[in-house]
């Protein structure tokens, strides 16, 4: 292949999925639910010749990464600029009680052009440039072929919004499921085509319909 095509993945369900916290830093783990939506993910993908494997360094991401890279036999790059936003003071908080605490943080959220700062964490810009760093040196160490990324929703979104140039309010407003992929092409003299996104592997193939998950590989 003359150009890069990144296959990244979103974490499986975790034990507090119940309440939707800001997870974060905070390494919480997954669920029976949460790693079987992972192996069926990696399985529907395993038949791709991948280069390498990376993942978030947090367990959530890197049972995905670990079982990737095991099918492939390949080492995981497990990677601490791919973790999720820095929530700060708000890690574990349901959006309910950070609009109730934080009335002005949620505000931001929402706002077209507002930086968000998380009290304690990190903003949004110094969370999107840690990632679009350390994807761009995933890219200058594997400028073609096929590699794979297992992250989080917020991590995905930041690379979906970077590469397409959206505003940092513009990332919260794409959806990520658990254990859902994305696919994008990124070419060595510049420019990038976004294939899918927040597909998932089910019984009646991504989206739920269509040709079938397990045919990802013909893309």
């Amino acid at each position: 292949m003359s150009f890069l095509r990144l296959y990244f993945i979103r974490h499986g369900q975790t034990e507090n999925y119940g309440t939707y916290p800001f997870n974060g830093w905070t390494d919480v783990q997954l669920t029976e639910e949460g790693r079987r939506q992972l192996d069926q993910t990696i399985e529907a993908i395993s038949e791709i010749p991948f280069q390498a494997v990376y993942s978030s360094d947090l367990s959530r991401a890197a049972y995905g990464g670990l079982a990737l890279a095991r099918v492939k036999g390949l080492a995981l790059n497990a990677v601490s600029d791919f973790r999720e936003i820095h929530f700060g003071d708000c890690e574990g908080l349901t959006w309910a009680v950070i609009q109730e605490r934080y009335p002005k943080l949620a505000e931001n959220i929402t706002h077209p052009e507002a930086d968000v700062t998380f009290p304690g964490g990190e903003s949004a810009a110094v969370f999107r440039a840690r990632v679009a760093n350390a994807l761009n040196q995933l890219v200058s160490q594997w400028p073609t072929g096929q590699v794979a990324l297992v992250a989080h929703a917020g991590v995905n979104r930041a690379i979906i919004a970077a590469l397409l140039g959206l505003s940092l309010a513009a990332m919260w407003s794409i959806t990520q499921d658990f254990a859902c992929l994305n696919v994008v092409d990124l070419y060595p003299e510049g420019g990038c085509q976004l294939r899918l996104v927040n597909a998932y592997a089910g019984p009646q193939g991504y989206f739920g319909s269509g040709p079938g998950f397990e045919r990802i590989a013909g893309l």
